[in-house]
């Protein structure tokens, strides 16, 4: 068999293209096959290994590797559909075939064979004993980070093959004072896996490549026995995972591998984008074959695909191309919020439904778990089941359900599961004493009078105590609006949440987007029954037809739906606010925007809110995602939106002299009251009233006259 080219009118090579034929068709050598989204990889490398056995190459001499098992077995189970023999080749994850090397030569690395490989838990648990033997967590510090928390930062750390200092600047800067400790934590875990002969995950792999790179006999002995290497998703490799390959491959260089740079977007795992543009000088003489034909989506969103991707500054030149000519343009919406944005996929989706489409064929995507939030509260309301993948569900998380808990007993004194949630955030009180609380509350004659005795509750006392009195008392005002209340109870609740979780930043994000979903309701009452009373996902099990597809886009890379809806496509959201500091970052999130756009197979909406509530700052602003900004005209269709204005009176001919006296603050501009303190302007109703968003009371409609208000 010759290293340039190879029989293309083979059986194992029919039904493919012609660039799909050529790539699964080279004799051997080094080969890059760039595979657009949607251009059949996965084809290409099942008639490959069929091809490679067609061809003589015995079975047992080709390795496969892939990132998930059920890949590989996908893979060869259509390899053999195609030629029965191919049920000998080898094939399998980078784990898995770094366990069987070392399970077989671990003597070499000075390793018992009866090594445990052992996983995240055990690692945590292994960490937390190591804590308590050398006494890191100096008593009363709850700010110290977890067992969990630091196994993160370590496996960070390998993966990225960065120092710890870096792992924590980068993923927990917020913990850079306990740098030392953490070292000492790293350096124990090491220590204790070694002595009692455990390995983690990312020991499998560099201990594999040290093996390997040491050990000349074995290096030539595994390099001789497996002739050719196929490799899927070669974009989502980190760096001693190209490294292993290289050794592998060492004999004879017959590696294949298979990827899309622009779908590289596992970059806070370790992937590295930068080994898929390196394998031509890794590897000289090897071939760049493109697949640029894509058998899912219509030619409408491939072209919004390709300028979306063209714009990225390292990149294979690739442009996709369908058969599939026709279908409707991606359509861009520009509601005016959070709850506008949710509105409109509700109502589409309950278009497509009636038309006649299955929920299952319908997804819709999101850069954050958090992003969903209040689409899932609208689904359910609408009673429509779906499935939510990726991230955390909004009320399963512990940090929301702990905040919503002070308003659960407020709409509902009798609900005893939110007073034990609360009552256990207080320093010092575990279940029994919560119980105790609890049958003191109990002992008034109506629910009504439980908040009255939550300050005399026996084994409550001190400082916190005291503080969550004020809460509730301040929680009880009827008068209050629920997005006041919410604010409150955030203040509250901040200084718990930092003391309970590692990875508060991120926790109090989630919280942030708790005002905007109580923006608009007029009573506690209903924003609970919208948010509590039926969580997101209640009817899933009773879903008839199957279910709607909620994901982040980093789940659904590897799948397609005929209907597809983007949410937040606005810069902040996509790309979030953290990337637009760092230039590597942000290409790994055009490359996520083009995923995204991918999934889609027929119709794409892609929504980006005018307007969000953030806290301390009101109501802002959202520009559109600086990744669909500046595309060429045409590629987007633009339904003209209606915007929400304050309702104003009209100017009279005397009154138009006197804008300064009618309207003496500018929209958008910050006032200050003397009894809310600072907000923002946003808008006036009639002549006489201002609406003005305070930063700690939440939106007010005052008087002109007796507001009192000056510039801020």
């Amino acid at each position: 068999m010759n290293r340039t080219g190879g029989d293309l009118f083979s059986p194992a090579l029919e039904g493919l293209n012609p660039t799909q034929r050529l790539a699964a068709g080279q004799a051997g050598g080094p080969v890059l096959v760039v595979a657009g989204a949607g251009s059949g990889k996965t084809r290409t490398l099942v008639h490959r290994v069929a091809y490679l056995v067609e061809r003589g190459v015995e079975p047992g001499r080709i390795l496969l590797l892939t990132f998930t098992r059920k890949a590989a077995q996908e893979m060869l189970t259509r390899a053999r559909d195609l030629n029965p023999q191919c049920a000998r080749v080898e094939g399998g994850t980078f784990h898995s075939l770094c366990y069987r090397l070392l399970r077989a030569h671990a003597s070499r690395l000075g390793l018992s064979r009866q090594f445990t490989v052992i996983d995240r838990g055990d690692c945590e648990q292994l960490i937390r004993g190591v804590m308590q033997e050398r006494g890191l967590k100096a008593k009363g510090d709850r700010q110290f980070p977890k067992a969990r928390t630091i196994n993160d930062i370590i496996s960070k750390s390998r993966n990225l093959e960065a120092s710890l200092e870096d792992a924590i600047e980068q993923w927990a800067g917020h913990l850079l004072g306990y740098l030392e400790e953490i070292s000492q934590a790293a350096r124990g875990f090491a220590e204790a896996k070694r002595s009692q002969s455990l390995v983690d995950y990312d020991d499998l792999l560099f201990l594999a490549e040290e093996l390997l790179r040491d050990h000349h006999d074995l290096r030539q002995r595994f390099s001789r026995h497996w002739q050719h290497l196929l490799v899927d998703e070669y974009q989502d490799t980190n760096a001693v995972q190209a490294r292993l390959l290289k050794l592998l491959a060492s004999e004879h260089d017959n590696l294949m591998v298979v990827g899309d740079d622009a779908q590289s977007i596992y970059r806070f795992r370790g992937a590295r984008v930068q080994n898929i543009f390196e394998f031509p000088q890794d590897y000289p003489g090897a071939k760049v074959i493109k697949l640029e034909q894509n058998y899912r989506s219509t030619q409408a969103i491939l072209d919004l695909s390709n300028e979306v991707i063209a714009q990225a500054w390292h990149r294979y030149d690739k442009k996709l191309f369908t058969e599939r000519l026709g279908g409707s343009r991606p359509v861009l919406r520009r509601p005016r919020d959070d709850r506008g944005q949710a509105g409109l996929v509700n109502e589409r989706i309950a278009q497509l439904i009636k038309s006649g489409s299955r929920p299952e064929d319908i997804a819709v995507l999101f850069r954050a778990s958090r992003d969903s939030y209040e689409l899932e509260l609208e689904l359910t309301a609408s009673r429509v089941p779906f499935v939510k993948v990726g991230g955390f569900r909004f009320l399963e998380a512990s940090h929301i359900k702990d905040a919503l808990s002070h308003l659960r007993v407020i709409a509902n004194p009798s609900d005893f599961l939110s007073w034990q949630r609360l009552l256990m955030l207080l320093p010092g009180v575990g279940p029994k004493k919560a119980q105790a609380a609890i049958r003191h509350l109990v002992e008034a004659e109506a629910p009504e009078l439980y908040l009255g005795r939550l300050a005399s509750a026996p084994g409550l006392a001190g400082p916190a105590h005291s503080r969550l009195v004020e809460l509730m008392s301040e929680l009880s005002d009827p008068a209050a609006t629920p997005i006041t209340l919410v604010e409150a109870v955030i203040d509250y609740y901040e200084p718990i949440c930092r003391e309970a979780h590692e990875d508060y930043p991120r926790r109090l994000r989630d919280l942030e987007e708790l005002p905007g979903l109580a923006r608009g309701f007029s009573s506690l009452s209903e924003f609970m029954a919208d948010v509590v009373l039926e969580p997101p996902g209640a009817y899933a099990a009773e879903a008839q037809g199957g279910r709607i597809t909620l994901s982040t886009v980093h789940s659904a890379k590897g799948l397609e739906w005929p209907q597809v809806f983007i949410l937040w496509a606005t810069d902040g959201r996509l790309p979030p606010q953290m990337a637009l500091m760092d230039p590597e970052s942000l290409e790994e999130e055009r490359r996520l925007m083009y995923v995204a756009c991918t999934r889609a197979a027929g119709e794409l909406t892609i929504l980006a809110p005018r307007e969000s509530y953030q806290r301390g700052r009101g109501v802002v602003n959202n520009e559109l995602s600086r990744f669909l900004a500046d595309l060429p005209p045409g590629l987007l269709e633009k339904p003209r939106e209606a915007i929400f204005e304050v309702p104003q009176t009209e100017a009279s001919p005397q009154s138009r002299g006197s804008q300064r006296q009618d309207r003496p603050f500018a929209v958008g501009g910050m006032v200050r009251h003397n009894t809310f303190g600072k907000g923002r302007v946003m808008g006036y109703q009639g002549g006489k009233k201002i609406l003005v968003h305070f930063e700690r009371h939440g939106l007010k409609i005052l008087l002109l006259e007796f507001a009192n208000l000056s510039e801020a």
